[in-house]
């Protein structure tokens, strides 16, 4: 039988398993930094803060992939709570479990590989306040 240490040492590494594996996808990175973005309480109209300027999807095709994808593995493990009518997001219980995730690569933006940060516009602008 597990000791209680190892029990909580378990959990935790089953934590940060989720929230990587819950920005795997470039839908679900957006919605946590529109999140981020965001005041706390607010709800955001998707597929909009899902849909980045620089790699814009099919509003359709992309409302499909939330609903059946993206947005139940978030809301999964409480990193967010979301609405179908109108398909809306907001933080959810764990969210800074994701959202730590983006301040500590924005904290050491300068010190990322050049082709983690280019074309990022928000690791540009964190690396350049770095320097």
């Amino acid at each position: 039988m597990p000791s209680e240490s190892d029990q909580r040492a378990s959990e935790m590494i089953e934590r940060w398993n989720h929230a990587f594996r819950a920005l795997t996808a470039e839908p679900r990175r957006q919605i946590v930094v529109a999140l981020m973005e965001a005041p706390p309480g607010r709800q955001l109209s998707l597929p909009e803060a899902a849909n980045p300027p620089y790699q814009l999807r099919d509003p359709e095709d992309l409302y499909v992939d939330l609903v059946h994808t993206h947005l139940p593995m978030l809301a999964e493990r409480g990193f967010v709570e979301w609405e179908r009518e109108p398909l809306t997001v907001e933080r959810g219980p764990a969210f800074e479990e994701v959202q730590i995730v983006f301040e500590a690569l924005h904290a050491h933006a300068s010190e990322l590989p050049p082709q983690l940060v280019q074309e990022c516009q928000r690791l540009e602008e964190s690396a350049r306040g770095q320097s």
